[in-house]
């Protein structure tokens, strides 16, 4: 007889952000001489005012030429949200049964993230399994959710312990030339436009969450999983450079986008959703009907895509983290949902859905039940 999947039930959570903070004034300050009129403008409509970076020095590096000035190493950014998150969840360090270290910027190639949590926290019980999730871009959680519900299913007396870092801001691309919008380049003469994109959209932080097999909070799961339907969408967002094919980088990694990444995330998002609300144990009959709507936050203008294509108001309360979370801490990865997720704000009870999704190409969609009289994270 198949033992029934059990769907993890968040215990706590908690958040860590590098302690400098930039604007987009400040950054379109720093940037004057370096663009176009057309794409500073661009740059500042994309619903973002502010982000956090581990450097201590971001403008003058990107537009400068300065030496980076780090703050906080990315696997301590990771420890202190994992600290903070073990003692809301007050739960012993033993009963953690795994850890998860998720990143697609870790501050080092080897050891993996997990293992640098487990060398700077000794507390951890050292025969505790640990997988990494790593280079999953901003499909993350859905990756861990998915990973979390397997464990608990065959473990249901422990709890997992789930660690999101990203420090993306270190690997910008620095901006010396002059740069202009997407409409006034050739081909050749793009990549220099998404070099900047990067510069201004990508942001660090840091998430933690404490999982069991049951809880006061919020269930999340099943997860509907889309990854690489065309072949050609692993290429529309790549780092090509610095793995076995291209082991020389010369300066800074290399960061390609595609135009096609919000037509084919909308698409993505569109098909797991609707392989979700399939799902026999989610109560939802179309997306307007959840409770919260937490979609990631790529851009302004893919949330704007999102909303339209599931029917949902912009201004809508349910999809209200999606925007503030972009807004207050830029496109973070594979943090953005867990922030939207930590975001001080009171849940109504019922079902509420995730999206989380990005390059590599991968999506996940899952539910997240919100119990009666509704859940507030502390």
């Amino acid at each position: 007889m198949t033992a029934a999947v059990i769907d993890p039930y968040l215990v706590a959570i908690a958040t860590e952000v590098p302690p400098h903070q930039y604007s987009t004034e400040e950054l379109l300050a720093a940037s004057h001489g370096h663009l176009s009129d057309k794409l500073g403008a661009m740059l500042g409509s994309l619903g973002i005012e502010q982000r956090h970076s581990v450097l201590a020095n971001y403008p003058d590096v990107l537009f400068g030429g300065a030496e980076p000035q780090l703050d906080i190493a990315a696997a301590d950014l990771a420890v202190r949200a994992a600290r903070k998150c073990l003692a809301k969840a007050d739960v012993s360090p033993d009963s953690i049964g795994l850890v998860l270290g998720v990143s697609s910027t870790p501050g080092r190639l080897l050891p993996s993230l997990v293992c640098d949590i487990f060398a700077r926290m000794p507390e951890l019980p050292r025969t505790a399994p640990n997988l990494s999730i790593e280079y999953m871009g901003c499909s993350a959680m859905a990756k861990a959710v998915e990973t979390a519900r397997w464990f608990l299913t065959c473990n249901p007396e422990k709890r997992v312990l789930v660690c999101f870092m990203e420090a993306i801001t270190p690997l910008s691309p620095v901006l010396p030339g002059f740069y202009s919008h997407f409409s006034e380049v050739g081909p050749q003469q793009r990549q220099g436009t998404v070099d900047v994109m990067h510069g201004f959209l990508f942001a660090d932080a840091a998430v933690a969450m404490v999982f069991g097999a049951e809880g006061d909070g919020p269930s999340f799961g099943p997860v509907a999983n889309l990854t690489n339907e065309l072949a050609s969408d692993a290429e529309l967002g790549t780092v090509p450079d610095g793995g076995s094919d291209i082991p020389v980088v010369y300066g800074r990694r290399i960061y390609t986008l595609s135009p096609d990444v919000t037509p084919r995330g909308a698409h993505y998002a569109s098909e797991t959703v609707r392989m979700t609300l399939e799902d026999d144990s989610c109560e939802l009959s179309k997306p307007a009907d959840a409770s919260a709507l937490l979609l990631h936050t790529g851009s302004m203008r893919i949330v704007d895509a999102l909303c339209a294509e599931f029917g949902v108001d912009k201004d809508s309360e349910a999809v209200a983290s999606s925007y503030r979370v972009l807004r207050d801490h830029g496109n973070t990865l594979g943090c953005s949902v867990p922030l939207m997720v930590a975001e001080p704000v009171h849940r109504p009870a019922g079902q509420g859905l995730l999206v989380a999704f990005g390059l590599s190409f991968s999506c996940g969609a899952f539910t997240m039940t919100i119990p009666e009289g509704g859940w507030n994270p502390q």
